[in-house]
């Protein structure tokens, strides 16, 4: 089992970057901060340290850190975080045959930021999404996405689309057949990404 838990910010004082209701998630490999958001590295080494005090609470859902208020003020701002609901449970696995490796609630981790972890991490298979819209299936390789349907909305259209919802289900299957690996990506990533968060602002 691999760690992971989230935080939702709770009360922002003059944060230059961070507000109430954005949420982070901290795996033991990785810092993940809501899309758009500039890493705080202030920020970043507070949820760093926390992972060591957090680990041995894990395997109770951290029932007893539950009501704990942890706060980051290293700058002019302050902001204060509760663990939330956790966004997914990630398992290793030598065996990338169909099995999900991660899966979760869209509500804690939304589309946008989910699919900035794929990116990050260069997964490669199929990340399979339930939500109020209809469904939705993404195809990456090494991060990049080579496919997308949603609803009858094709590639990235589709992904724009899916990055408005905010309820819902997904759940990751690694590995792709060997025709698949060859496919051409779909677009440059982040221009993908920052062209949806456009369209939901517009909207």
């Amino acid at each position: 089992m691999t760690f992971a838990a989230s935080f939702d910010i709770v009360e922002a004082r003059a944060c230059p970057f961070y507000s109430v209701d954005n949420s982070l998630v901290l795996t033991d490999n990785a810092v993940i901060l809501p899309v758009g958001a500039p890493a705080c590295l202030i920020l970043v080494r507070e949820l760093t340290e926390l992972l060591f005090d957090l680990l041995p609470h894990e395997q109770d859902d951290f029932a007893s850190k539950r009501k704990k208020v942890f706060s980051c003020g290293g700058c002019s701002g302050l902001i204060k975080f509760q663990l939330g609901v956790t966004p997914h449970n990630i398992h290793e696995s030598g065996d990338a045959g169909g099995e999900v490796v991660m899966s979760g609630r869209i509500d804690a981790i939304l589309p946008p930021e989910l699919l900035q972890v794929f990116h990050m991490h260069q997964k490669t298979g199929k990340l399979l999404m339930d939500m109020e819209g209809g469904s939705a299936r993404i195809t990456f390789r090494e991060g990049g996405i080579i496919a997308a349907r949603y609803g009858e909305l094709d590639n990235q259209e589709a992904i724009f689309g899916l990055m408005a919802e905010k309820k819902g289900y997904f759940r990751f299957l690694p590995g792709l057949p060997a025709p698949l690996l060859q496919a051409r990506e779909i677009g440059d990533f982040m221009m993908i990404l920052m062209e949806g968060l456009k369209r939901i602002d517009e909207d």
